[in-house]
């Protein structure tokens, strides 16, 4: 037996599934994929109003910019340096070094906000890049690396992103089938003002209402890496002395 991709089109066909307004095996008209995809679209943007993010893991690569510490990530603003979903939350972080015809991997330390701007630097400093920290914005995230590279080194992020809009047919394989169930059920009760006779028990209710009690309530990812290195900085604090622990 075949397997079922999930797509953008399997959850809208899902969702009227559970609400009983198609049989198994029947096909969705082009009213149901249009009007699920614009229903879909604005239940992000209300769960976003609520700081509710569905999130999917995902690989980032890109071009260093030389001499340039921060890059905006987002599709929701003007000329972002990197088009794509906003950043919840950073798992590694790299950059490739060329020598000889072979690639040198370098790791970048993940640190937060605080451990970034509470420690004494030297600016400008451009050389290759020690440590990287996530800044999040309403529309858009913003990485920041110390040192400022010296040259355009590929990097590549491992990060969680937070979907912002989908688009027809869109591939929801990274998506975690809890909130890939999330969203079915949510959109399952949004198709209930378009077809009132659909069939939605009280345990269909209450199993939307546990997605969203456990997503509301989840806790922030913390993103602090080896707070130790802080606690106990030698002096003076330059990024030369942390690479050493």
């Amino acid at each position: 037996m075949p397997q079922i991709i999930k797509t953008t089109n399997q959850l809208i066909i899902n969702s009227l599934y559970l609400i009983g307004e198609l049989g198994v095996g029947e096909t969705p008209d082009p009213y149901m994929l249009s009007a699920g995809l614009e229903l879909i679209n604005e239940l992000l943007a209300k769960f976003a109003e609520d700081s509710i993010y569905i999130p999917y893991l995902t690989e980032l690569a890109f071009n260093l910019v030389a001499f340039q510490p921060s890059y905006t990530i987002s599709d929701m603003v003007p000329n972002p340096d990197v088009v794509a979903d906003r950043i919840v939350d950073l798992s590694y972080a790299n950059y490739t070094v060329s020598s000889a015809g072979q690639g040198i991997i370098y790791p970048l330390q993940i640190i937060n906000k605080a451990q970034y701007y509470g420690v004494t630097r030297l600016l400008p400093l451009n050389t290759r890049p020690g440590f990287i920290f996530l800044d999040k914005q309403a529309d858009e995230s913003i990485i920041t690396l110390y040192p400022a590279p010296d040259q355009p080194y590929p990097c590549l992020l491992g990060v969680k992103c937070m979907i912002n809009s989908l688009a027809p047919n869109s591939n929801l394989e990274a998506l975690p089938p809890f909130y890939y169930g999330f969203l079915k059920y949510s959109l399952g009760r949004k198709w209930l003002s378009y077809y009132p006779s659909g069939n939605w028990p009280q345990t269909s209710e209450d199993e939307y209402n546990d997605y969203y009690s456990a997503i509301k309530n989840a806790n922030e990812t913390d993103v602090t890496v080896r707070p130790s290195a802080i606690l106990s900085r030698p002096e003076p604090f330059y990024w030369q002395n942390i690479l050493a622990y």
